[in-house]
């Protein structure tokens, strides 16, 4: 077992070394990198400039849910080598922090606390993961910022539409349990 883990650690390592080469001499201060910045500096701008201070703290839940929730997913994705990201904001998480922390936990939790109503939350979110999926996507692809491999716009939705109605039925029976409190 030790002989293994060195041998681990051993390949660990030369692949955080190739993404920092990569990060260095290809990412960092590319026009798409700079975008990932203004992009993330956007996302909490609107956060706060939108989310109301009476819904704040079910909102941050429903943000906190939902970065958990894509945030494994996308480290299982980028694991299991179903797609990867070539256009790092950093350079030695695999994930893409940007989408994760800032573009898709911001976005669906405006939409939460602004669509209370099942109909109107299911018919925005429905609109959200479509536009990540079937047009962010595609082009991040175009600007190799992303790598598809053996994943599709079609689990992106899947899985962006299940994990925002995972979030709300849980922040909504969290809700209902400190109003019975």
């Amino acid at each position: 077992m030790e002989k293994l883990g060195k041998e681990i650690d051993k390949v660990s390592n030369q692949l955080t070394d190739l993404r920092w080469e990569l990060w260095n001499n290809y990412t960092l201060f590319t026009w798409q990198w700079w975008l990932l910045l203004v992009t993330c500096i956007l996302m909490v701008i609107l956060f706060f400039i939108f989310v109301k201070k009476e819904n704040f703290l079910a909102t941050v839940a429903y943000l906190g849910i939902v970065y958990m929730i894509n945030k494994n997913i996308d480290d299982v994705a980028t694991t299991m080598d179903w797609y990867d990201y070539r256009m790092q904001l950093e350079p030695i998480i695999p994930t893409m922090l940007p989408a994760n922390l800032f573009i898709i936990p911001i976005g669906l939790s405006l939409l939460y606390q602004k669509f209370l109503k099942w109909k109107s939350f299911l018919i925005s979110i429905s609109i959200f993961s479509i536009f990540v999926s079937y047009i962010a996507l595609p082009l991040m692809k175009l600007v190799d910022i992303y790598l598809e491999k053996s994943w599709n716009a079609h689990w992106s939705f899947l899985t962006l539409f299940s994990m925002s109605v995972l979030a709300k039925i849980i922040v909504d029976q969290l809700k209902l349990w400190s109003k019975d409190k």
